[in-house]
C-alpha cells in the first residue's frame, strides 16, 4: 500500500531522499568524523571524513550496515576493548566526552577528541549512538611542544639564576612608556626588593645619595641622547659595591627600553683597596729606600771627595819617590771604594725605575779617547796591549746619553783588562746602519783573559753573580758591573751577547742606536790636570759649607788660576752674588739656613741680565737622576757629582767660562 505524506512526516519519498542527501552532503562537508550506529553497532550513518580514516586506517571502503566492532580490529591500532567499554556507557544512556588515542605503540599517534551520545527510541530505551569526532593530534602536538618550551624555559631560568647567583649579577629592564622595571630574581636579592615589577625611584632608593643622582643622569642619557652607562656604585647597606650598565633599545628613532645588568662587584673593591694599600705601602717603602740611598751617598761621597782630592793634589806635588807607590795605592783603593758605591747605587736606581736617558750632543770621538785614556794606566801596569779600532765612516756628532754608554764600556773593558793577564783588549766600534736621522752603531769588547765557563755564561749577567766562588777575593768587584751593563742594555732596546773559551778569552757585543746631530762640533774637555792652562783672571764663587769638601776644591782651582771667593750658606751664597760679578758659581746643593736649589732661585730672581746670565753649577753627592731635573726647575745651568775628577771639574769651568 503507498504510504501518504503524513507518514512520511509531511514530506513526499522524493523530498525525504532530498532532505537526506542534504544534511548528508552538511556531514560530508565538515572535516570532523561524523558518525552512528544501533544497538549493536551497526553503522547507520557516516560522513565522508569518517570513511577517509576507516579507509586509512582499516583498509576497507566503509557501507552501511558494516558492524563497528568487527572493523575495530583490523589493523586499526584501536584498543578494541577500551572503545567497547566506551560505548557500551553510552549505550547505558551516558554522554561521554573523552579524548582518545589512536595509532600503533612507538608509531604515529593520533589524538581525537570525541563527543559521544546516546540516541533514544520513543519509549526511552537507547536504540543507538552518535559520535562527533575531532582530529586534535596538532593541537596535542602544539601542547606538547607548549610544554617541552615551558619546561626547557624554566631549566634556562634556574640555570640563568643559578649563572647570576655565581655571578653575583642581576638583569633589569625599565619600560621607558610604563615606568616599570622589571628585574632578575638575584637582582631582587641584591636589592633587598623582593617585587616582580617597582619603578624606578624604588630601583635605586638602595643606592646611597650621590649613586641615586649619577644613576639617575645616567638613565637620563640613556633615554635622551641614547648612549649606554656604565657606573660603580654603592649601596646604603653592607658596604656593598655595585657595578650598573645600562642599554638603550631604540624604536622608530625613540628609546623605548633600557636593559642592563648589576653586578656585585664588592670584593674587586675591596681588592683594589688593598692593593692600593700595598702600592702606597711600596712607595712608602720605596721612598725610604731612596731617601736612604741619597742620605748615605751623600754622607759617604763628602768624605770620599776628600779623600780621592786630596790623592790627587799630593800625586802633583812630587811627592818623595817612596810615597809615590802608597799615594798610589790610596788613590787606587779610594776610587774602588767610589766604584762600588756607584755600582750599588746605580743599581738601585735602574730597578726601582729610576733612570732617565739624555738625550745631548756629543763628539764620540773624543768620548772613546776619554774612556780608552782612562783604562790606559791599567793597561800599561799589566803589560798588555789596549787597543781603539773605529770606522772611519763613524760620524763624530752624535745625540744620546754619553754618560750611560760611557758606563757601559766602562764595565766592559774594566772586567776586560780585569780578567787578562797578558795579551791584549781590544775595543771595536762599526757602523751597522744609517739614514738621515740616525745611525746603529755595533761595539765590541774583546779580550785574552781568562775566559768563562759556557754552564755560568747566562748566570754572570744577575745580580752580585761572579763567574766562580773566588772570583771575588782573587780580582775584587761587587758582580754588578755586568747586570748594570744588561739592564742599561736593554732599557734602550738592546742585548750584550757574549761568546767565550775558557782560556781564551771573552768577547762581549751590543749595538745602540743614536739620532744624528746638526752641530758640527760638541765641547768637550778630558786632559790631564797637570797639563791644564791658567784660568786666571776668572771669577769664582764656591758656595760649600763642608770644611774639607771647600779645602779640595779651593786647591785645585787656585792651581788653574782662579780666583775664587767662599760662602758657608745658600743666603751667603745669594748676597755675595748681590755685591760682587762672578764669572760662575759652583752651588753645593745641601747647605744649612738656605739649600743650593733656593739660592738659585733667589738668584735668579734678582732684576739685572747679569743675574739670569751667570752660569750656576750645582754640586751634589747625591747619586739619583731627580737631582737634575730639580737643579734645571731652580734654574742651574749643569751640576757635577762629588766627589769629581779634577779633569771633570776643570771640563765643566771651562765649558762655561769659554761658551759663547
Amino acid at each position: 500500500m503507498r504510504k501518504s505524506k503524513k507518514d512520511l512526516g509531511g514530506l513526499s519519498k522524493a523530498e525525504l531522499l532530498e532532505e537526506i542527501e542534504r544534511l548528508q552532503s552538511v556531514l560530508d562537508s565538515t572535516s570532523a568524523s561524523i558518525f552512528a550506529f544501533d544497538e549493536h553497532f551497526n553503522y547507520t550513518v557516516f560522513n565522508k571524513a569518517h570513511q577517509e580514516v576507516i579507509k586509512a586506517g582499516r583498509g576497507v571502503e566503509l557501507q552501511l550496515g558494516d558492524n563497528y566492532r568487527e572493523l575495530a580490529g583490523k589493523n586499526s591500532g584501536i584498543d578494541e576493548d577500551k572503545t567497547v567499554e566506551l560505548f557500551n556507557r553510552v549505550l547505558s544512556g551516558q554522554t561521554v566526552e573523552t579524548i582518545e588515542e589512536f595509532g600503533e605503540p612507538d608509531l604515529h599517534r593520533a589524538f581525537y577528541s570525541m563527543i559521544c551520545n546516546p540516541v533514544f527510541a520513543a519509549d526511552g530505551t537507547v536504540k543507538g549512538v552518535t559520535v562527533f569526532c575531532q582530529d586534535i593530534s596538532e593541537q596535542k602536538a602544539a601542547e606538547q611542544r607548549l610544554l617541552k618550551a615551558e619546561a626547557e624555559l624554566k631549566r634556562t631560568v634556574e640555570l640563568l639564576d643559578t649563572s647570576q647567583r655565581i655571578n653575583k649579577t642581576g638583569g633589569w629592564e625599565y619600560d621607558v612608556l610604563t615606568g616599570s622595571v622589571y628585574r632578575t630574581k638575584y637582582l631582587k636579592l641584591l636589592s633587598g626588593i623582593p617585587d616582580d615589577t617597582t619603578t624606578v625611584e624604588q630601583a635605586i632608593s638602595f643606592y646611597r645619595e650621590d649613586g641615586r643622582r649619577r644613576l639617575e643622569e645616567g638613565l637620563k642619557k640613556a633615554i635622551e641622547q641614547q648612549q649606554p652607562y656604565d657606573l660603580e656604585l654603592q649601596t646604603i647597606h653592607d658596604d656593598k659595591w655595585l657595578r650598573s650598565i645600562g642599554i638603550p633599545v631604540v624604536k622608530d628613532g625613540k628609546t623605548v627600553k633600557i636593559m642592563g645588568a648589576v653586578m656585585d662587584i664588592t670584593a674587586v673593591k675591596h681588592t683594589e683597596a688593598e692593593l692600593l694599600k700595598a702600592k702606597q705601602t711600596a712607595e712608602s717603602a720605596a721612598l725610604a729606600k731612596q731617601q736612604f740611598l741619597s742620605n748615605m751617598s751623600h754622607e759617604i761621597r763628602t768624605p770620599m771627595n776628600a779623600v780621592i782630592g786630596m790623592t790627587h793634589l799630593l800625586l802633583q806635588e812630587d811627592p818623595k819617590a817612596e810615597q809615590i807607590e802608597n799615594l798610589k795605592v790610596l788613590k787606587f783603593s779610594s776610587e774602588n771604594l767610589l766604584s762600588l758605591i756607584n755600582d750599588i747605587l746605580d743599581y738601585s736606581k735602574i730597578e726601582s725605575g729610576k733612570i732617565v736617558f739624555e738625550e745631548t750632543d756629543f763628539n764620540l770621538t773624543e768620548l772613546m779617547s776619554s774612556i780608552k785614556h782612562a783604562h790606559q794606566i791599567q793597561a800599561d801596569e799589566k803589560g798588555i796591549r789596549f787597543e781603539l779600532k773605529m770606522d772611519a765612516a763613524l760620524p763624530q756628532i752624535l745625540v744620546g746619553d754619553p754618560v750611560r754608554l760611557s758606563q757601559i764600556l766602562n764595565n766592559l773593558i774594566s772586567n776586560a783588562l780585569k780578567f787578562t793577564k797578558k795579551g791584549s783588549v781590544l775595543v771595536t766600534i762599526g757602523l751597522r746602519s744609517a739614514d738621515h736621522q740616525s745611525v746603529q752603531l755595533d761595539f765590541g769588547v774583546k779580550d785574552t783573559g781568562i775566559g768563562i765557563e759556557p754552564a755560568v755564561q747566562d748566570y754572570i749577567f744577575e745580580s752580585f753573580a761572579q763567574a766562580s766562588a773566588d772570583t771575588t777575593r782573587r780580582f775584587g768587584g761587587t758582580g754588578l758591573g755586568l747586570a748594570i751593563t744588561k739592564k742599561l742594555l736593554q732599557l734602550q732596546g738592546s742585548e750584550v751577547h757574549l761568546i767565550s773559551q775558557p782560556g781564551k778569552g771573552s768577547s762581549f757585543s751590543f749595538s745602540l742606536s743614536f739620532k744624528k746631530s746638526e752641530k758640527k762640533s760638541a765641547r768637550a774637555y778630558h786632559g790631564q790636570t797637570s797639563q791644564l792652562q791658567n784660568l786666571g783672571g776668572y771669577k769664582v764663587l764656591l758656595a760649600e759649607d763642608n770644611e774639607i769638601n771647600t779645602k779640595v776644591a779651593l786647591k785645585f782651582m787656585e792651581k788653574w788660576g782662579l780666583q775664587v771667593d767662599l760662602a758657608g750658606t745658600g743666603t751667603g751664597a745669594v748676597e755675595k752674588v748681590k755685591q760682587n760679578e762672578y764669572h760662575l758659581v759652583l752651588m753645593d746643593l745641601q747647605m744649612p739656613v738656605m739649600d743650593g736649589y733656593k739660592a738659585s732661585v733667589k738668584i735668579r730672581a734678582l732684576k739685572g741680565e747679569r743675574f739670569q746670565k751667570i752660569p750656576i753649577i750645582a754640586l751634589t753627592a747625591s747619586a739619583f737622576s731627580e737631582v737634575k731635573g730639580k737643579t734645571i726647575e731652580a734654574g742651574m745651568n749643569d751640576y757635577i757629582s762629588k766627589p769629581f775628577n779634577p779633569s771633570e771639574l776643570y771640563g765643566k769651568i771651562v765649558q762655561y767660562l769659554f761658551s759663547d
